[in-house]
This record gives structure tokens, C-alpha cells and sequence, in this order.
């Protein structure tokens, strides 16, 4: 039997969506017909090491049972297997037989034929990892996708990037493409996967009203039963659901995508409720339960909304995060003597403004601008100054002192020598005492006293932990940091503040360079 004589009676949206997936260079909709839609993809089959590309290991191993002529071909436990080969058109089906077309019959033969059996395996667990994250989370940067399956398997990322660029199946099932992400630019590689691509603008709008960040602990077992499966068919509450779905008086296959779009966008479920309901053959039903079982299932469905959460984490995590707040209120005390005195801060700010003109006059970075004894100066403005000063900060304080150019004091230039032990850094500020603030790095926590105010008038305790870059530095007898804190806005998400708590508690605490 040829597929030639089959595919004009099926839907030419149906064979446009399957041919799009396998050919990479495809024709507009309506430049194209059905019949010729299947010559290109029966020509990227007449290689054959396309068909063992576009194919998982069991659709290979099915592929080899019809050419057996087994009669294993007909159990149902090879629904998947069926289903998907006939999307690819690799089989077709008549009278409930199933068959190879006389087209491809030869090529198939060379696949099974030539393939390697555990290298395709190998490429199976990849599959499942990267595609069962897209299916997790509807779309996703390519970027991440790479960071994420380098991270489980150790596979370099350039390595993975390529893989999922060529590899076949894994765009049968995710289509690459760039857009341009206002926060990071243009053409950025975005993984969408292929059944939520109508919904992916929808997705992203629900991602930035939603969206929860923090780890989630991977389950490599969800990520290969989603590969194979619409949902999670291993969670009891799922299974359940799917059971009674399957037992309604209706086409119910005609009702997983509907449930799949909302559990993505973690929609209200009132309407996809009411389609149910208006539904000609379950009229007349009482649906009462069934609703629950399906509030309970899409409950324990990830969503892409979530960032991969299920609704019932983002609760718990929801509750946790009001529940830290909470805490974090009744634990804060204003700081009462955490700054340097005003004599003290004007010293500093005629050191550190003297350093950073020798600096600027020695490297000739803005050859205009005054610095020292000038008032109101922007720090934020001399970053370039300030980052060059310490880059070389012993080299310059030496020299500074030696030719002392501000006729400084002997107590001023034992002061400006002191401050070549400081250093600049990444901090997380983590906590305010009333004298101090913690600022942590890898290290050890510093215990930074404020320059003109107390740092929680700068930065809200609300906020912490907060990222900075910032220089500390001794100065008579106590740590202070240099006026400028360069934020990172990162949320690391809801478990981020409970790791940076561990480690300041276990952390030592330094008071002196």
C-alpha cells in the first residue's frame, strides 16, 4: 500500500503540521498541496539515518516488529509508538492493520538495518531530559535548556546547543526560533514546544504575572513520562482523573489538549468547567466529582506559568515566602549607631575623593573632571575611575603616599595606607544589627559600618538579602565600605534567603582587615 493514495483524504492542516516538524526548508500553506507535502518528507526519509534520527528507540524496535510481520504489533501497550509513527508517516493504518508504506518500505529496512542500538539509547535519555523540560515548561531560552542538560549529564553546553539545532526528533518536537526579549535583546534562541505554540504569547504573559523563581528539584522520571506521555501517568491523583475522563460518555481525547493549555497557563478552570458541561452528550450528567478529581489533578500538574511548579507547590512556596516576611518583621531593629560620625565620613570622603583624582589624572579616564574637595559628586558617574583604582590599588596608594599631591597629614596618610587591605567584591548584605551590617561573600561575613547614614536607610530590610558590588575597606579601627553599592536585581526565588541564612550562621564574622 503506497501513502500516496491515503494522504489525499486526510486534513491538510494535519499534514501541514507534520510536515513543517520534518521538513526543514517548508512551503507556505497555501503554496503547497497534500501529495507534495509527502515527497518532501519521504526525501528527507530516503536517507535513511533521518529515520533513525527522527525516531525513539521503541518506535525503531516497532518499526522492526512490522517488518517481522509480528503479530505483537496490534497489544495496545504500542499505542504511543503507533500514534507517533503514523503522525510521522512511517506507517499507515487500514482496517486496523497497520503496515509500512511501499514508499519508505526499503529505506525503513536500511534503518533497522543500520542502527546502533545503544548509542540511540544514549540519545534517547538526552531526548527525554531536554524535551520533557520544554514540555514542562512550555517554552523556555534555548540558553537555559542547555545550562540545564549540562548541568544533569556534563555535557558541554556548546555540545548540547548543536545537538538540539540538528537533532531531528528533538525538533520534531520543539521548534527553535529567535525573538527579541526587550531584558535581553534581540533574536534570542527561544525552545518552544510544539503543542503549546499557539499559546506562547498567552504563556509568557502569564509567566511574568505568575511566575515563581527558585530551584525545583529535578525529577529525571517526570521529565521521561512526560516525554511519552501527555501527563504524569505515574501520580495517583492524574491516573485517577484520566481513568474517569476516559469513562465519560464522549471523545475525550478531544478534551487533553484543553486541559493541557490550562494546567500550562494555570488558568482558571471555570470555563474549561462549562465547556464540559455544554458538551451535547454530558448535558445531562452530573459532573460534580468528576470536576473535583480534575481540581485535584490539574493541582499536581507542572505549568509553565509557575516556572515548572505545580499549583500545590506554589501554595506551599506562596505560604513560606508570607511566612519569612512575617519573621523578617519582628525580627528587624532599626540601626541606631551604624554609620561613622560625621567627622570621621568627611575624612573618609577626602581620602577616597583625593585617590580616585590621582587615579583619574594618572590613567587619564576623564581628564575633565574634578573629584577632589568638589561637592556632590555622583560615584555612579566615576565607576570607571573607582573600578581602575582598584584593580591597582597598592601600586596607587604607594605612589599617592609618597608624593603625598594634597598635602595630607601624617595621620591622613597613615589612614590612606591602611585602606590598600581593602578589596571590591560581590557581597549578599544579609542582615542589620544595630551597629553593623553583614555583608557576605564566599568567604566570610564583614561587619560594615555605614559612611553619612546608616545602610537600612538605603536599602530597605525588606529587600534583603540584597547583591552588591561594593569595596570594604579598614578605616580607624572598623570595616566601612567605599558609598556605592551597584545592585544586581536577581531573585533567586523563595529558597534563596533560607540557603544565605545557613551560611551566616555558619559563616565567621569579621570585624577588622
Amino acid at each position: 500500500m503506497k501513502m500516496h493514495d491515503e494522504v489525499k483524504y486526510l486534513k491538510k492542516d494535519f499534514v501541514y503540521e507534520q510536515y513543517t516538524r520534518i521538513v526543514e526548508n517548508f512551503k507556505d500553506y497555501e503554496k503547497i498541496s497534500r501529495v507534495k507535502m509527502l515527497d518532501e518528507i519521504y526525501d528527507v526519509y530516503s536517507n535513511y539515518h533521518n529515520i533513525i534520527d527522527i525516531c525513539t528507540t521503541k518506535e525503531l524496535k516497532y518499526l522492526e516488529m512490522l517488518l517481522k510481520d509480528s503479530k505483537q504489533v496490534m497489544k495496545k501497550k504500542y499505542d504511543w509508538e503507533r500514534t507517533q509513527l503514523y503522525k510521522k508517516f512511517l506507517i499507515y493504518s487500514r482496517r486496523d492493520n497497520y503496515s509500512i508504506p511501499e514508499e519508505i518500505l526499503e529505506n525503513v529496512k536500511e534503518a533497522i538495518d543500520h542502527v546502533n542500538w545503544n548509542e540511540k539509547k544514549k540519545v534517547d535519555d538526552l531526548n527525554e531530559l531536554l524535551v520533557g523540560y520544554c514540555k514542562i515548561q512550555g517554552s523556555s531560552l534555548l540558553q537555559t535548556v542547555a545550562s540545564l542538560g549540562s548541568g544533569i549529564t556534563g555535557i558541554k553546553e556548546e555540545v548540547l546547543w548543536n545537538f538540539m539545532l540538528c537533532n531531528k526528533l528533538f525538533n520534531y518536537y520543539v521548534l527553535i526560533y529567535s525573538k527579541d526579549i526587550e531584558s535581553l535583546g534581540k533574536d534570542i534562541l527561544v525552545a518552544v514546544h510544539q503543542d503549546f505554540y499557539e499559546i506562547e504569547d498567552e504563556l509568557d504573559h502569564q509567566r511574568q504575572l505568575q511566575g515563581l523563581s527558585g530551584g525545583k528539584q529535578i525529577d529525571l522520571g517526570i521529565y521521561r513520562r512526560l516525554f511519552y506521555n501527555d501527563f504524569d501517568i505515574e501520580n495517583p491523583k492524574i491516573k485517577k482523573f484520566l481513568d474517569e475522563l476516559n469513562n465519560l460518555p464522549f471523545f475525550s481525547f478531544s478534551a487533553i489538549q484543553p486541559i493541557r493549555e490550562y494546567a500550562m497557563l494555570n488558568l482558571d478552570r471555570s470555563t474549561l468547567k462549562e465547556s464540559f458541561q455544554n458538551t451535547p452528550a454530558l448535558k445531562h450528567i452530573d459532573l460534580t466529582d468528576f470536576f473535583t478529581l480534575m481540581d485535584e489533578a490539574m493541582d499536581e500538574m507542572p505549568s509553565g506559568a509557575l516556572n515548572g511548579f505545580t499549583p500545590n507547590e506554589a501554595r506551599k512556596i506562596t505560604s513560606k515566602i508570607i511566612e519569612m516576611r512575617i519573621k523578617k518583621d519582628k525580627k528587624y531593629k532599626k540601626q541606631k549607631n551604624a554609620r561613622l560620625s560625621e567627622k570621621d565620613s568627611n575624612l573618609f570622603y577626602k581620602i577616597y575623593f583625593a585617590l580616585l583624582e590621582f587615579t583619574n589624572n594618572k590613567y587619564k579616564i576623564k581628564p575633565f573632571l574634578k573629584i577632589y574637595n568638589q561637592m556632590g559628586n555622583d560615584l555612579y558617574v566615576m565607576n570607571d575611575i573607582i573600578e581602575k583604582f582598584w584593580d591597582n590599588k597598592e601600586a596607587i596608594i604607594i605612589e599617592f603616599c609618597f608624593k603625598n599631591p594634597f598635602k595630607f597629614s601624617k595621620e591622613e596618610l597613615k589612614t590612606t595606607s591602611e585602606m590598600a587591605k581593602g578589596f571590591r567584591d560581590t557581597f549578599v548584605i544579609v542582615k542589620y544589627d544595630l551597629e553593623y551590617t553583614a555583608f557576605m561573600n564566599r568567604e566570610k561575613v564583614y561587619m560594615v559600618k555605614g559612611l553619612k547614614s546608616n545602610i537600612d536607610d538605603i536599602i530597605s530590610y525588606k529587600q534583603l538579602p540584597y547583591i552588591v558590588t561594593t569595596s570594604i575597606m579598614p578605616f580607624k579601627n572598623v570595616l566601612i565600605y567605599d558609598g556605592l553599592l551597584m545592585s544586581h536585581r536577581i531573585d533567586f526565588g523563595y529558597n534563596f534567603e533560607e540557603i544565605i541564612e545557613n551560611d551566616f550562621k555558619r559563616m565567621p564574622k569579621c570585624y577588622r582587615l
